[in-house]
């Protein structure tokens, strides 16, 4: 097998018409490199497009969300503040039925008929009456109910067998 040398190579006649010059080589390289560098210039435009696109929905998304938050502090807020009057509420209905029974207790007491007043059950004291405040004291009978439990007008309401006629 013969070797050409390199200059020989150069001014050999083309085998089989394929052969190429280093010049055309070189525009070949040059037409590629061209055509590629295109390439990668509209790839990154794409992307960037594409992250503009994404940026600007997200940033839509985002203002979204900040628009639902407000709403939903809003509404936490008011429903907290409608739980703050309903919590009061819910304490002064304890508060007055603690006094009702307690008044229907001393009715009971000074009449001597026992009265079956129900004992507020223990999960209601722990959520509307609990320890922060004592109990309230009993409000005082209307004065027409007490004047009825005056000694002498006792005697004019029991019937002969010393009890109340209506019980």
């Amino acid at each position: 097998m013969e070797m050409i040398p390199p200059a020989a190579a150069s001014s050999a006649p083309p085998r089989h018409g394929g052969a190429v010059t280093e010049e055309e080589r070189q525009r070949k390289r040059k037409t590629s490199n061209r055509l590629s560098a295109q390439r990668s210039r509209i790839k990154r435009q794409q992307r960037e497009e594409n992250l503009v696109v994404r940026a600007a929905q997200l940033e839509i998304d985002n203002n979204a969300m900040r628009v639902t938050t407000a709403l939903v502090q809003q509404q936490c807020s008011l429903v907290e503040q409608q739980n703050r009057v309903l919590f009061a509420d819910a304490r002064c209905l304890y508060s007055l039925l603690q006094q009702q029974n307690s008044q229907l207790r001393m009715l009971g007491q000074i009449t001597g008929v026992p009265m079956d007043v129900q004992e507020i059950p223990v999960h209601l004291t722990q959520l509307y009456g609990g320890l922060q405040t004592p109990p309230a004291p009993p409000l005082p009978l209307p004065p027409e109910i007490q004047m009825m439990f005056q000694p002498e007008q006792l005697d004019d309401i029991m019937d002969d067998a010393g009890s109340l006629p209506w019980l």
